[in-house]
């Protein structure tokens, strides 16, 4: 059985659908803030422009002589750090006025510009502010300047972006405690679905998934699941008692049959009937190993057989399982060799079956390895899951061929040489999924079969 993969925060639909929301609204409020700070900005832009021109029509119809006079009278009614003027000479020395000095990127076709450094005043603040401003001519040659701070608009602007943040702050952190608390239920509900799901993928098919009162979106789906398992459960159970029923007649006659050509063969009988009966009798012989072999398999994939699991040590089987086929292995000039990386921990299952899971796995390893080969027995714990590996020196199994050769009666071109049935990785493969584990069948590193069970602690 494969692990489940951890759900990240951001992984589920709710959760990217609340991240696409965020960065719409802040996208929109950024838009918003931008059109209503320009907006605001021409429209004070505008007042300005008109206020200075207006000074300067009134300035226009001053005399030369009085024109100081004016501009010190109307000093007295202008807004302090707002409006500012300055009178220069034709040479551009300054004459009265808080404006200081002239400004050459000031156009000089008396029309209010704006200027983003400003102007230099007799009391400048600490930060340098953006003005408008206009120069003009007067007719004895002097020029005066007037000008209106624009920092009004950059004061705007900050009270709209704190406007914004406050907003944002409003709407973003309640909906991510929001977020955190409802996400909650419903990922439980999740969990819960894919728990039985696996349950039901590792051979349990009684199980169902579970359904809450409130029959939403998830109950539908988990309803419709649930009555497609109904339907594969009853088809699985029809399939497996009709091939049980027929494996079942058939060792009757096939047993009788085999009894008839033991009676056959007490009787005196020339050489070549001699050797039809014994291959008959071999022949036989193989059809009821193949049909122990699937009801055996058959047997395995009853789940029901997990209420006998009970604790055992994993080092004890594998000292088992070496003791057990290392003179088989001396007999052919093998080394086989046991392997224990590390403590083993202590896992639940059936021990005999898992003995003969290793068995099998062994014999296989010896009966393919050559004259000479080694064969290594490995345990080792990676985190919460301890992997058994059986590696062999001999000509391996080919990438396409390891998804099939689990199948039961399946013989692959390099096996038609040896004796078997088929029989053996399938019930290998029986008893790994019984427990819950995972069978993978690689390649080893000086070439050979690498077959491993991971089992989950």
């Amino acid at each position: 059985m494969s692990s489940r993969p951890a759900l990240e925060p951001w992984g589920s639909s709710s959760s990217r659908l609340i991240g696409f929301y965020a960065l719409f609204f802040v996208a929109w409020g950024a838009l918003f803030t931008g059109v209503l700070y320009w907006q605001i900005s021409q429209y004070l832009g505008s007042i300005a422009e008109r206020t200075l021109m207006q000074r300067a029509h009134y300035y226009a119809k001053v005399d030369d002589d009085n024109l100081l006079g004016e501009l010190a009278a109307s000093e007295a009614y202008s807004t302090p750090n707002i409006d500012a003027y300055g009178l220069f000479d034709a040479q551009g020395q300054h004459l009265a006025g808080d404006l200081l000095k002239l400004r050459a990127s000031l156009p000089d076709d008396g029309q209010v510009h704006y200027l983003q450094k400003g102007l230099s005043v007799a009391q400048a603040s600490e930060e340098p502010r953006s003005s408008y401003a206009l120069l003009v001519h007067r007719g004895d040659g002097r020029m005066l300047v007037l000008a209106r701070d624009g920092g009004s608009v950059s004061a705007v602007g900050g009270i709209i972006q704190q406007a914004l943040a406050w907003g944002l702050s409003l709407t973003l952190i309640p909906g991510l405690i929001g977020w955190r608390l409802l996400r909650r239920r419903p990922l439980k509900r999740v969990q819960g679905l894919q728990r039985s799901t696996e349950s039901v993928v590792s051979g349990n098919l009684a199980d169902r998934l579970p359904l809450s009162p409130r029959r939403d979106e998830l109950d539908m789906l988990a309803s419709a699941v649930n009555t497609m398992l109904d339907h594969i459960e009853q088809l699985m159970l029809e399939v497996k008692g009709v091939c049980d029923g027929i494996a079942h007649d058939l060792r009757t006659p096939l047993t009788r049959l085999r009894a008839r050509l033991h009676q056959l063969d007490q009787m005196p009988l020339d050489a070549p009937q001699r050797a039809t009966l014994e291959q008959a009798l071999a022949e036989s012989e193989s059809i009821m190993v193949r049909f122990q072999g699937l009801l055996r398999v058959a047997e395995l994939e009853d789940t029901r057989r997990r209420g006998a699991f009970q604790p055992y040590s994993p080092l004890e089987l594998l000292q088992q399982a070496h003791e057990f086929y290392e003179p088989l292995a001396l007999e052919r000039k093998q080394t086989l060799t046991l392997d224990i990386q590390g403590p083993l921990p202590t896992l639940m299952g059936d021990v005999a079956l898992l003995f003969e899971a290793l068995v099998n796995l062994l014999d296989n390893a010896i009966k393919f390895t050559p004259v000479g080969g080694a064969i290594v027995l490995r345990a080792r714990c990676q985190g919460r899951q301890m992997t058994l590996d059986i590696l062999d020196t001999g000509p391996g199994i080919a990438p396409v061929e390891r998804s099939q050769v689990i199948r039961r009666l399946y013989r692959g071109p390099s096996a038609d040489a040896q004796p078997g049935h088929g029989l053996g990785l399938s019930l290998v493969a029986a008893i790994v999924r019984l427990h819950g584990y995972t069978l993978h069948i690689g390649s080893a590193e000086g070439g050979g079969a690498q077959v491993s069970i991971h089992c989950a602690t």
